[in-house]
């Protein structure tokens, strides 16, 4: 009987399906493995260039990070995007974005959907996209100053020969869009970082 009330409810409600063991489970050999690798060849190296030991822990909200993929998928239904996945993304905490003093200049993860577009994931901006448009996450990040270049090979060539005046141009084009609050993204972040350590 309460399997019939089961499938009933599935029914009227719109079935989910049932929750099942995720197939990309690691296994401990693998994930001391990789944590290992990390150590023998990032550590270091990371601490004398950087002077600090970054953050490498980012543990988000369970109930925060639940909400955003349901809104995610809401959204996308409304839109008829067909989602594919979720990007991470490192990034650093400036002194204008940090959620509180102690994680300025610490790394930390931002995340945005993707989707599939001629052929190729990638990541989108759900927000600002409409049924009939899909607006990525590029394109949002061109129309602030900022050239994404991980898309492919050929983007993927680091560029640090910007000019005094390519970054006085971006200072300031990022300073007016400031002024007006900003135009609200898709893209989410606020973790607990570790370290630093309370």
């Amino acid at each position: 009987m309460k399997k019939l009330l089961r499938l009933i409810c599935r029914w009227l409600c719109g079935s989910q399906p049932e929750p099942t063991k995720p197939k990309v489970l690691l296994t401990y050999e693998k994930v001391v493995r990789m944590l290992k690798g990390y150590d023998d060849e990032r550590f270091e190296m990371l601490v004398k260039n950087l002077g600090f030991e970054d953050s490498r822990v980012n543990t988000f909200d369970f109930k925060e990070l639940k909400n955003y993929m349901t809104f995610t998928e809401k959204l996308a239904k409304e839109k008829n995007i067909e989602i594919k996945g979720v990007s991470f993304i490192k990034a650093i905490y400036t002194e204008e974005t940090a959620p509180n003093e102690e994680f300025i200049g610490y790394e930390n993860l931002l995340y945005t959907p993707t989707t599939i577009i001629n052929g190729k994931e990638v990541q989108i901006d759900l927000l600002n996209s409409t049924r009939d448009n899909i607006v990525t996450f590029k394109e949002m990040l061109e129309k602030y100053g900022y050239k994404w270049r991980y898309n492919n090979r050929k983007n993927f060539k680091l560029k640090s020969d910007k000019s005094l005046q390519e970054k006085q141009e971006f200072k300031s084009m990022i300073m007016s869009s400031e002024s007006d609050g900003g135009e609200e993204s898709f893209v989410a972040n606020y973790s607990h970082l570790a370290p630093p350590h309370d």
